[in-house]
């Protein structure tokens, strides 16, 4: 009898269920995403994965609580690099192994959570902010005997790296 092996993106996936569990006592009153690939000249990102500010935005929600009434921050993740070990043209496939951006946490109950002006630092005021970088990682694991590698789809791998940046981002909110 043989069995399969299912590796990297479903190993992060399961790795990272139980703190998605734990990260759920953070409360949020907004949550943006935004995508500017413009500092990287050719990245083609956008053109694979034109989903991918609305992907992140429900992955962070999954792991959050999301009250819009409620005084909690609001944040806006801006996603500014996507790219396959280091290059941002990705490949005819679109598959990306590193992520990267800056969270900004904002206090105020706004509808734009970048409304507030420098003049006035009540709505809105930016309390802090941070990067994040993700990079998935394969690793040349030994397939024990009788089994048989099934290497992760290209979305396998985009499901663990929304996933990761998401889970990364709501850890750091703890801080």
């Amino acid at each position: 009898m043989k069995h399969h092996v299912l590796s990297a993106a479903a190993a992060v996936l399961m790795f990272t269920a139980p703190v998605a569990v734990q990260a759920q006592d953070v409360t949020l009153s907004r949550i943006e995403v935004q995508t500017d690939l413009s500092a990287y000249e050719g990245s083609n990102a956008s053109e694979f994965w034109p989903s991918l500010e609305a992907d992140l935005g429900r992955a962070i929600a999954s792991v959050v609580t999301v009250d819009e009434t409620a005084p909690a921050p609001a944040i806006r993740v801006e996603i500014n690099k996507i790219a396959i070990s280091g290059s941002p043209i990705l490949p005819d496939t679109g598959e990306f192994n590193e992520m990267e951006g800056t969270v900004a946490v904002f206090r105020g109950l706004e509808e734009d959570v970048t409304s507030g002006s420098q003049e006035d630092a009540t709505p809105n005021e930016i309390e802090r902010s941070f990067p994040i970088k993700v990079s998935a990682v394969t690793g040349e694991a030994i397939v024990p005997e009788g089994y048989t590698a099934i290497p992760p789809s290209d979305a396998d791998f985009y499901a663990a790296m929304i996933g990761g940046f998401a889970l990364e981002t709501v850890e750091r909110l703890d801080e």
